[in-house]
């Protein structure tokens, strides 16, 4: 099994003998029954392997960690030191802490692997003489693959047939210049990647034109599998946020070396053991070091994704869960996004201005007139919502017309031209060129018109004109999409006969708004995040739909007038003007362009091939999934799978939550962490033994890491979140943050040094006084995270089982303090003793008083009306 059909040079034989050797039928392409013998005979269309990390990869990843090889290092000095109850109790918890990584680690590890399956692009192929769409995964050699513009090759494939196929190879062969490709083509068999006009490529990318190949290489096979480079750039790149926890980390980590050194050998030099100061060196490593912010926020995101998923909103990047809640403005299109996609023919004007009515004039001639000319300007296989609804239109008809009046010699679609596509015929009378595009450019371009019984006027009156230009200006003002078309003849060649063409009348489109957008548009507005329409539709429907949605119509800028803007006056227009009519993909560009130099956080919705710069230069591109073309989705960060604009509110407030909930996890760990420093700070000025013994200090550590990767990221999202203004995207920490961790330092710092101090007054040893301080921390930290999971309402005004990781964290809690305290050899396990009553008291008193304050504040401020 090689990937690869057993032919060399491929490219330089005639496709037959390929289609003989693959026993396939052109026409028929390949039969199902045939796909898995393929499969297994020339391997998967895969290069990276997206299942989940195996369980003895995965053990391995966890046992050689730092942290692990940290309390192995602990173990192992116990041992040696004659301490064999701690050297148990510490293989156990090394046991415990890889068990805690690999459910964590697979889990995440599981979830984005189901992001990689939802990723997970679509291709039109030929099966059983059905066009069918199936995964990229599933192609195999032998499959029959319909190229048309905007779709991504999914494999190596010699041409059958092409039409203007212009093909974009830059990720592939570095060559800037798109490709014409022409599957007769004479190549030589050693002629460079480059210099094959009869094969496509997988990675590559169909600009315009159309043709059909058959698939000769899969997987690894192809040249893109040949290239290490290219399939390694299939791993998702981190997002900024991931690189800032890494980072932090890793500053943290130098921090916390030298902290962990220095605690203990103060200690020493004070006259402490030097056993017990070698072991809690160690221990103190493993505390402080900062392991779980990388895998807090990996977690937040996947499980963001995973949220938005549910929401109809693929993830393409992890990038895009983070930054979609910080955004504050939305540049839609119109077309599939806030209408329906439900575009349905609902008439047609003619020449003469005369208007044809679909309900009452179906039957009319010259309605079957004009489908019949307007058709052929339609490529095969087309999947723009416009092409559908005509030809939706003409398989309604009895006498459906014909789509294909003679052999397609030439093709040019809206990728080069961008304002019409224009189709050519080889028929009896010569060579036909059929066009589509705006009202604009046909009818101030088409020389004559012509009439439904095929004779063409030498002359187009002006009144006509007029008269058409006028309906099509009222038509608009309405809503509704126009599209033109005309008929021209070509010369052999396929170039126009002095660029004349007639005008053979306009197509009259209806596309209703999606009723949810309104309320979605009037969500964002509140969330603080603005929408503006960018479309090339006309200005009169687009301040109709702008007006039907609810964005402000009474300022409309055309792309004309866009064109004659300074470059400084972009900023100004950006400002104020919310509706942009008739802008090119340059200009939609330049838009997003000017509105990040103002500092916006721009998401970008496209659909077509031209909206990938714009997809790629936004902070987030937003594709469509069932109108989109492959380009545009993968240059997106997300992708709407029914294209509609109402789960973008959904988007922000999951972005949003993911976010805050990190936020508050990081806070909490952090501020963890301080606690435990202080609480080894104050004793060691003040000459006292340290307040936790080096077994309970990893204890801490465990179930400070659990507590702070399940509780928070867990957490519903908090009431009002759609209400503030959008979150700038800046760096996390800042002086605010540091503020907020020694804000929660303080109280449950004071509580552990009170019942350790405390014990010592009421004439308790040092066991006991470790013990009361343990238990202060163990209960204190899971109150002191109740507390900060939610940051505006008060814990008993909400749901107190909402959260099932916290409430399962509190009762394991009151558990272990229990065990710790009455059971005897959990006692020599965890060197902790039996508490007084007094203890008790400054136990429970310290876990609940340290944080408590932040409910009081919570109250008062929902009593001041800011809660």
């Amino acid at each position: 099994m090689n990937g690869a059909a057993d032919l060399e040079h491929w490219w330089a034989e005639p496709a037959e003998d390929r289609l003989q050797q693959l026993g396939v039928d052109p026409e028929q392409g390949l039969a199902e029954g045939r796909v898995e013998e393929m499969r297994e005979r020339y391997g998967a269309n895969t290069m990276v392997d997206t299942e989940p990390a195996g369980l003895g990869e995965l053990l391995w990843e966890s046992i050689t960690s730092p942290m692990i090889l940290l309390l192995l290092a602990v173990a192992a000095i116990s041992l040696l030191l004659g301490q064999f109850t701690e050297a148990i109790v510490m293989a156990f918890v090394v046991l415990i802490y890889v068990g805690v990584e690999l459910i964590n680690k697979g889990r995440t590890d599981r979830t984005l692997a189901r992001l990689r399956e939802l990723q997970s692009p679509r291709v039109r192929c030929l099966r059983d003489g059905e066009r069918r769409e199936v995964a990229l995964n599933d192609v195999v050699v032998g499959d029959i693959l319909p190229l048309q513009p905007g779709s991504r090759v999914p494999a190596d494939a010699r041409l059958l047939s092409t039409v203007g196929l212009l093909v974009d190879e830059a990720a592939l062969t570095g060559e800037s210049t798109p490709l014409q490709k022409d599957a007769e083509a004479e190549v030589d068999p050693d002629a460079p990647l480059a210099e094959r006009p009869t094969a496509v490529f997988a990675g590559t990318t169909v600009l315009d034109g159309q043709g059909r190949a058959v698939v000769v290489a899969v997987g690894d096979a192809t040249e893109l599998g040949h290239v290490a480079e290219l399939s390694a750039a299939a791993q998702q790149a981190e997002t900024p946020l991931q690189q800032e926890m890494g980072d932090l980390a890793k500053t943290l980590a130098y921090v916390a070396l030298v902290v962990s050194l220095l605690i203990p050998l103060l200690g020493w030099l004070r006259g402490f053991g030097y056993e017990e100061m070698l072991l809690t060196w160690l221990a103190l490593t493993f505390l402080m070091v900062p392991g779980q912010p990388p895998i807090i926020i990996t977690m937040a995101l996947a499980l963001a994704a995973l949220e938005l998923a549910r929401k109809n909103v693929i993830v393409s990047r992890l990038r895009g869960a983070e930054t979609m809640g910080s955004v504050t403005t939305i540049v839609s299109d119109k077309t599939g996004t806030l209408t329906e996609n439900a575009i349905w023919l609902t008439g047609v004007i003619l020449p003469d201005a005369e208007m044809l009515q679909r309900d009452t004039d179906e039957g009319d001639s010259r309605w079957h007139g004009f489908l019949a000319r307007a058709l052929p300007s339609i490529p095969e296989d087309s999947q723009d919502p416009t092409d559908k609804a005509l030809l939706e239109a003409a398989r309604t008809m009895e006498d459906s017309p014909e789509q294909t009046p003679g052999r397609l010699v030439h093709q040019e679609g809206f990728a080069r031209r961008g304002s019409h596509r224009s189709l050519t015929y080889a028929q009896e009378q010569g060579q036909r060129r059929y066009i589509a595009g705006s009202p604009d450019y046909v009818m101030s371009h088409a020389r004559s018109a012509t009439r439904i019984n095929g004779e063409e006027t030498d002359d187009w009156p002006d009144r006509q004109r007029e008269s058409v230009q006028e309906q099509v200006e009222a038509l608009a003002a309405e809503g509704y999409r126009i599209i033109a078309y005309g008929l021209g003849s070509d010369d052999q060649d396929g170039e126009s006969q002095n660029g004349a063409f007639s005008f053979l009348g306009c197509a009259v489109l209806e596309d209703p708004v999606r009723q949810e957008v309104p309320d979605a548009i009037a969500a964002l507005r509140r969330a603080g995040v603005r929408t503006m329409l960018v479309t090339g539709d006309t200005a009169a429907t687009a301040q109709h739909v702008a007006h039907e949605i609810g964005l402000d119509a009474d300022r409309v800028l055309s792309g004309q007038e866009l064109a004659e803007l300074e470059e400084d006056g972009w900023e100004a227009r950006v400002q104020d003007t919310s509706i942009f009519a008739r802008a090119t993909p340059e200009q939609k560009l330049q838009i997003v362009q000017a509105l990040q130099e103002q500092g916006e956080t721009v998401a970008v919705t496209g659909d077509g091939v031209n909206d990938a710069p714009a997809l790629r230069t936004a902070h987030i591109g937003v594709a469509m999934g069932e109108t989109g073309t492959d380009v545009a989705r993968e240059a997106a960060d997300l992708v709407l799978t029914d294209d509609n604009f109402a789960h973008l509110p959904d988007a922000v407030l999951i972005g949003r939550k993911a976010y805050d909930n990190f936020n508050k996890g990081i806070t909490y760990y952090l501020s963890a962490k301080a606690i435990l420093l202080s609480s080894f700070l104050i004793p060691l000025v003040v000459g006292r033994e340290f307040p936790f013994a080096p077994i309970q200090i990893i204890a801490i550590e465990l179930l400070m890491d659990l507590a702070s990767s399940t509780i928070f990221i867990s957490e519903a999202a908090e009431p009002g979140l759609m209400e503030e203004k959008p979150r700038r995207r800046t760096r996390y920490l800042s002086w605010d943050v540091a503020r907020r961790i020694t804000r929660n330092l303080i109280g449950p710092t004071l509580a552990i040094m009170v019942a350790y101090f405390g014990s010592f007054a009421l004439g308790l040893e040092l066991e006991a006084a470790r013990t009361a301080a343990f238990a202060t921390w163990l209960l204190g930290h899971i109150v002191l995270a109740f507390n900060l999971k939610q940051r505006r309402i008060p814990l008993f005004k909400r749901e107190l089982l909402g959260n099932r990781f916290a409430v399962g964290w509190l009762a394991g809690m009151i558990a272990l303090v229990l065990a710790m305290t009455l059971v005897p050899w959990v006692r020599d396990v965890l060197n902790t003793t039996a508490l007084t009553p007094a203890q008790w008291g400054l136990v429970v008193a310290g876990a609940l008083l340290g944080s408590i304050w932040m409910e009081v504040l919570k109250w008062m401020q929902r009593g001041d009306g800011r809660g």
